[in-house]
């Protein structure tokens, strides 16, 4: 039964596109401070069934990859054991919940590298998720219903999300690898979700968004002049760089009505009354990194003064147990996160498969329109991971973060 139900295509599609309306059922609870028990326990349910799928399925290299499922479970279970002897009992559900989030994307990632040559998801229908994501954070943004970006300081609305963060992060790191599809569609048709696009990004109020739209621009401009210049096309060249400056001068004109640059303005004002000179340690702190480099700081001296096993499996997600100071905030970049909350074993088997998948990119495609734009989501996926965190470790974001790697692995033709 359980075999049927993973291998029918339905189940991995259904589940995706369950996770738009999962994101606003919990940014409903979560507002309404009720326990977001349901969307966690769907996911996990998923999660537990893909890997019973790796126990008890059929597929290629299974011995292979149940050793390497086998050591990531016992790595769990050896930093969930620390976190209980070196603090106490009454840290487990809060240390394994969390852990469990983490390693969510590892074992999806594994799961979905099994499955997918069964089970593929197409362009096309990831066309039309992102699309959904689209207007669960448009409409209630233009009729200004929307959930605030921020509690205080800075403006920006993120729809029926609760994150600005993993919204924006879904909305960028998918467009480039359906931007293909998008081609296809009635240009009227372009223009509107290209508008609405635009407009989602800019009214969250967030900085990392934004540079992704900036990069994937960036790159496939890159793409296209090569192309034109290979091609001899040279009126094309001409036509670019005129489209280039027109949309510069709109967007000198547009950019400074949004949540985004708000949020710019509010930025510089409190550099300019704090005397923080440019490039600055301080600068970086505040304007690129939002304070998480004062909190990889703090992290980084707890992770310093902790025993031997814990530098080995991780300091958990509760730092300072043994003193009066109990800190529950994470550094929110996913690199530091990771090797500070479950150390060095977890780290490495962590981006095992991450590096493996990223090799088998690079191993099996050659230059075109979409292996170009899987570079760049996968770019995008790796540089938000630092810059704001919860890409690899937050299960909204991760299941697709999963996906993205599992298709790029592939070889892509246009």
């Amino acid at each position: 039964m359980m075999k049927k139900i993973i291998n029918n295509d339905k189940f991995l599609k259904i589940f995706l596109f369950m996770q738009p309306f999962l994101d606003v059922l919990a940014a409903v609870l979560i507002y309404n401070n009720v326990d977001n028990f349901v969307t966690s326990l769907i996911r996990l349910v998923f999660m537990g069934l893909m890997v019973l799928y790796l126990y008890f399925g059929e597929y290629e290299n299974k011995k292979k990859t149940l050793i390497y499922v086998s050591i990531l479970i016992m790595t769990i279970i050896i930093h969930t054991l620390i976190m209980v002897f070196d603090k106490d009992m009454s840290v487990f559900m809060y240390e394994f919940k969390n852990t469990i989030s983490t390693y969510y994307f590892v074992f999806l990632l594994i799961s979905l590298g099994v499955i997918y040559k069964d089970n593929k998801i197409s362009k096309k229908e990831l066309m039309y998720l992102w699309i959904i994501y689209v207007l669960l954070t448009f409409m209630p943004n233009v009729l200004g219903i929307g959930f605030k970006s921020y509690s205080h300081s800075k403006t920006g609305m993120t729809g029926w999300f609760y994150s600005a963060n993993v919204v924006g992060s879904i909305l960028v790191i998918i467009l480039p690898i359906i931007l293909s599809e998008i081609k296809k569609l009635p240009k009227l048709l372009i223009v509107i979700l290209g508008a609405m696009a635009l407009y989602s990004v800019f009214s969250l109020g967030t900085k990392t968004p934004v540079l992704g739209l900036v990069i994937i621009l960036f790159v496939n401009l890159l793409y296209y002049i090569y192309k034109l210049f290979k091609s001899k096309k040279k009126k094309s060249i001409i036509i670019i760089f005129s489209s280039l400056i027109l949309l510069c001068g709109v967007s000198v004109y547009v950019i400074p009505k949004t949540s985004f640059y708000e949020n710019l303005k509010i930025h510089y004002n409190f550099l300019k009354k704090n005397d923080v000179k440019v490039f600055s340690k301080e600068f970086l702190d505040h304007f690129v990194f939002s304070q998480r480099l004062s909190m990889e700081e703090r992290t980084r001296h707890n992770y310093n003064i902790s025993p031997i096993q814990e530098k080995i499996f991780g300091i958990g997600y509760i730092e300072n147990y043994s003193t009066d100071s109990v800190n529950l905030k994470i550094v929110e970049m996913d690199y530091f996160d990771i090797f500070y909350r479950e150390g060095i074993v977890g780290f490495i088997v962590f981006f095992i498969p991450v590096i493996y998948m990223i090799v088998m990119f690079f191993k099996n495609n050659s230059i075109n329109f979409v292996s170009v734009n899987m570079f760049i989501s996968i770019l995008l996926i790796m540089l938000l991971a630092l810059f704001q965190g919860h890409i690899f470790i937050t299960p909204a974001i991760s299941i697709f973060v999963a996906l993205i790697l599992n298709m790029g692995r592939s070889k892509l033709s246009e």
